[in-house]
């Protein structure tokens, strides 16, 4: 089993920090897993997010986290992680790339340049609103229903690009547990056979279990209608600490093999390869 998700964030770019989190997992069973730092660790990415930094319609609360991001290379990032292979840890290279229609020339630009295994695909701001920083920051004043449009709307465009292997946390607009009041069925199956036209694959990620929300990205719904659409997916957690690596990867798993999956996909230089799912 793997870990699809995992960012290195909240410690230092050491090898002793890395080994934290594949000890964790190895002691939760898996053989493998990703790290997929944000984007905006990385200076390299800091033309792609300075227009949330400044100018008109800016949160200060995200200038003021934002701006203290871009602190290593990507070299740096890759140094790190064949350090940790040349280590012995089965360990994939990715990044977790915010999609910004207005920025996607330069965003590929930038992937392009790095031979990744896998890169996922996120929506995390509409226009410069950071919906998943903080409930208390934008949430109150806004039509839910329209939000819950753009973002779906967001992530159709992500799909399009091409840009990406595997969409991340497909629903973590209701993070927080703002729910629409209209049916967005229609739209929410839009985007899922947007995804299964591109060949993309999605996560089934526990973050939303330790949300407040308190339950799987994407709901049980989406992922039978996308296992229905022979959408293939990973398994992940987010983890941002080692103790959350693989956290309840069990039930990821009993959940996708509820809604008709009876394989996974790992990743090599972008390339997929099926796995069966464990019997749990």
């Amino acid at each position: 089993m793997i870990d699809y998700h995992i960012h290195l964030e909240r410690g230092p770019y050491t090898l002793e920090w890395v080994r934290r989190f594949w000890e964790q997992a190895e002691s939760r069973g898996l053989t493998e897993i990703g790290i997929t730092e944000h984007a905006h660790r990385f200076k390299e990415f800091r033309p792609v997010y300075e227009h949330l930094l400044e100018g008109v319609g800016h949160y200060p609360y995200v200038r003021s986290w934002l701006g203290g991001e871009f602190q290593y290379s990507i070299e740096e990032y890759f140094d790190l992680l064949e350090k940790a292979r040349d280590d012995g840890m089965p360990i994939k290279v990715g990044i977790e790339a915010d999609f910004f229609p207005s920025k996607m020339v330069l965003i590929r630009d930038i992937l392009d340049e790095y031979s990744f295994d896998y890169i996922l695909g996120s929506v995390h701001f509409l226009d410069k609103w950071s919906f998943d920083y903080d409930p208390k920051y934008g949430w109150a004043e806004r039509d839910i229903d329209l939000v819950y449009l753009q973002y779906i709307a967001a992530l159709k465009e992500a799909v399009a690009s091409g840009m990406f292997d595997i969409m991340s946390h497909l629903d973590v607009i209701k993070v927080f547990g703002n729910r629409p009041s209209k049916d967005l069925e229609a739209e929410w199956d839009s985007l899922l056979e947007a995804i299964a036209a591109s060949g993309l694959c999605i996560e089934i990620s526990t973050a939303g279990l330790r949300k407040p929300v308190q339950e799987i990205y994407p709901e049980e719904n989406l992922i039978r209608k996308a296992a229905q659409l022979h959408i293939p997916i990973t398994i992940a957690s987010d983890a941002h600490i080692p103790d959350d690596v693989g956290d309840q990867w069990e039930t990821a798993v009993r959940t996708a093999r509820q809604a008709g999956y009876t394989e996974y996909q790992i990743f090599t230089d972008r390339r997929a390869q099926s796995k069966p799912l464990p019997l749990i």
